[in-house]
């Protein structure tokens, strides 16, 4: 019996399940930081380049996990990604997850707290004085005004900078 060419080095043949199951997975902070690329550049193929995946992979898995959309022919980053963000409540230091206007309220409460701390003005406070923002569970988390509270919890000290604001995917 005559073998073709193909039987005879013994070729196996890949199975395409299994090439699919080899491809790279992007982690959580690659992701983040190819995001951030994206942003500042406004270019996919760059933000790609960044973390060391093809263009098309960075799409497929973004879009994925709804962190980019196509305006206008071009991908941008979604605005309402939630992210950590620091708040004084109840007299401790939190760190919520918040999307959208809650986490840029939140933002302009701590900027307005650390211009209290630094000026000792309390008409930096004034406008913060019962609100508070929702977190993505929906919870009500009103901000402290009270300034020996946020006297005490400033030197108490807390997480790094880099801790808080980060995006959550």
């Amino acid at each position: 019996m005559q073998r073709s060419k193909f039987k005879s080095r013994q070729h196996r043949r890949i199975n395409k399940k299994s090439r699919k199951a080899r491809r790279p997975i992007i982690s959580d902070a690659r992701l983040e930081r190819g995001l951030r690329v994206l942003s500042e550049t406004k270019d996919i193929v760059a933000a790609a380049r960044a973390i060391r995946v093809s263009p098309n992979e960075l799409t497929r898995i973004a879009k994925r996990k709804r962190a980019i959309r196509k305006i206008g022919g071009r991908w941008t980053v979604a605005r309402r990604l939630p992210r950590h963000v620091p708040i004084f409540t109840d007299g401790q230091q939190l760190a919520i997850t918040a999307r959208g206007r809650s986490a840029t309220l939140a933002g302009r409460y701590m900027s307005g707290v650390g211009q209290f701390l630094k000026t000792n003005d309390p008409k930096h406070l004034e406008k913060f004085k019962g609100r508070g923002v929702k977190d993505v569970r929906g919870k009500f988390h009103e901000f402290e005004t009270n300034e020996n509270q946020l006297y005490r919890l400033s030197s108490a000290g807390g997480e790094p900078f880099e801790e808080f604001y980060r995006i959550i995917l």
